[in-house]
């Protein structure tokens, strides 16, 4: 052990006397010292909290990933390259300890200036929020939608294929009957194919009308909430098409169902009834406000429930109504919502978990680097590592489009299932990207931490490490020679 130690101790000076660390290590004080002061969002005080929070933890979790590929590369090689590995190989050190030793080392240095970096970005946040005079209601509502850890439920999911196969077996029925029954290879599959398209479509589709109100159902949630914890709809409306910068001013109106214990149902037609408590409920349809209420599209509008509208069995059920002044047709994406999102803990240890996610992506990081440099020049190990990462985000990008536009070729198809395939191989960085859900007071879940941990360290990342070790301890060390 005291080898290693040795080993650990001798990487951190190696890596601090680097100029290249040193200009990385610069960078870093400076955007995390000045970008602060450089942001001004969207003019309020919310705004003005969320970007800063938002980019700061950005920034940071970019340096260091910078860092540590740079500094893993730069010590596995530099030893090498030098010949000073080869006077450390013949004592009685295994390569093992060398590898290990190297990487603890990197891993040290990086969570030191990610620890320190948070603690500023942490102090500068409070500082700001404390100590500038924001409006009260500024402030109240930073505290209770940025500076918060919330947990979010999403809409509970139609099963799409069973849906697909009703509408398909619909569709042949009513061919049979009027003798217009399409056949030839692969007709089923184009029908279903634009079936799907249409259910997909509709499933966010709210046209204008009263009549014509789209309704979510929530499940799962908490039924014991404390006082003075609201329950928030968070949601993004379109007008048009998504992708379409037109987006205005519109109107709507949200109703909710609330279930109420029936003490003078006279018979069970009349109440839903819990056989286990033999209590009787009842439901109707309350809504949020008597008149269409105004709301933004293209940007997030929350808004506050009663946590009264938990029934008792942990189930929220929303309709909205489009009432568009032009009466035009509005659209949800399952991304932007509505969800609800209920307060678990505090913004500080939500931001703990931040930390650790980033945390986790170091060690990847420094596992990985370590690992491409145990067998080549550092020039090259830098390229592998950075390669390997912009194919993970190609991969991710060409994956989400999907394929169910209209008019793609076999380009367009290969390219999708070689993203797929490189996805299941390839660790995508996005997923270690938090900053976004920390900013709008999103709950990074201890499942998601773990999922991240299992699915892409234990299962993608140690069998590179692996290779990458054993790969270190079949180098011919004589081989490696200084040009």
């Amino acid at each position: 052990m005291i080898s290693l130690f040795s080993i650990i101790k001798l990487t951190c000076k190696s890596a601090l006397r680097s100029h290249i660390f040193q200009l990385l290590l610069a960078t870093l004080i400076i955007c995390v010292i000045l970008l602060p002061n450089t942001i001004s969002g969207d003019g309020t005080a919310y705004g003005y909290i969320q970007i800063s929070l938002k980019y700061n933890l950005g920034v940071i979790s970019f340096m260091l990933a910078m860092s540590t590929i740079w500094l893993s590369c730069f010590s596995m090689t530099r030893d090498m390259e030098n010949y000073q590995l080869h006077m450390v190989a013949t004592k009685p050190v295994s390569r093992l300890k060398i590898w290990f030793g190297k990487c603890i080392g990197i891993m040290l240095i990086n969570f030191a200036l990610l620890i320190i970096s948070s603690i500023v970005v942490y102090g500068f946040i409070q500082y700001q929020f404390h100590g500038k005079k924001f409006p009260e209601k500024e402030k109240k509502k930073i505290e209770n939608e940025v500076l918060v850890g919330r947990r979010v439920f999403y809409p509970v999911l139609l099963d799409i294929n069973e849906m697909v196969n009703k509408e398909y077996a619909r569709k042949v029925q009513l061919a049979r009957t009027i003798g217009k029954m399409p056949k030839g290879p692969g007709v089923e599959g184009k029908i279903k194919q634009e079936i799907r398209k249409e259910i997909i479509a509709s499933m966010g589709e709210i046209k204008y009308g009263p009549r014509l109100a789209h309704v979510w159902k929530y499940e799962g949630l908490p039924t014991d909430m404390k006082k003075g914890f609201p329950v928030y709809l968070r949601y993004r409306a379109y007008i048009g098409k998504v992708s379409s910068k037109d987006q205005r001013a519109t109107y709507g109106m949200w109703g909710v169902r609330i279930t109420t214990i029936d003490k003078n149902a006279e018979t069970e037609k009349d109440a839903k009834v819990d056989k286990k408590e033999k209590v009787k409920y009842k439901e109707y349809w309350e809504p949020r406000t008597y008149l269409p209420e105004k709301i933004m599209c293209g940007t997030f509008n929350e808004i506050i429930l009663n946590p009264a509208i938990i029934s008792p069995d942990g189930e929220v059920v929303l309709s909205f109504s489009n009432f568009d002044p032009q009466k035009k047709t509005l659209f949800f994406q399952v991304a932007d919502g509505p969800k609800l999102l209920i307060k678990v803990t505090s913004f500080f240890w939500n931001y703990c978990r931040a930390i650790m996610v980033v945390m986790m992506q170091l060690t990847l990081l420094a596992g990985l680097s370590c690992a491409v440099a145990s067998f080549l020049s550092m020039p090259t190990a830098i390229f592998v590592v950075i390669s390997y990462l912009l194919f993970g985000s190609f991969a991710s990008f060409l994956a989400g489009s999907g394929i169910d536009t209209p008019g793609l070729g076999f380009g367009d198809y290969l390219g999708y299932y070689v993203s797929k395939f490189l996805l299941m191989v390839i660790i995508p960085m996005q997923s270690f990207e938090v900053s976004p859900l920390v900013a709008n007071g999103e709950l990074i879940e201890f499942s998601y931490i773990g999922a991240i941990f299992i699915k892409y360290l234990v299962c993608r990342g140690a069998p590179l490490f692996l290779l990458g070790i054993w790969l270190y301890w079949r180098r011919e060390l004589g081989l490696v020679v200084k040009k």
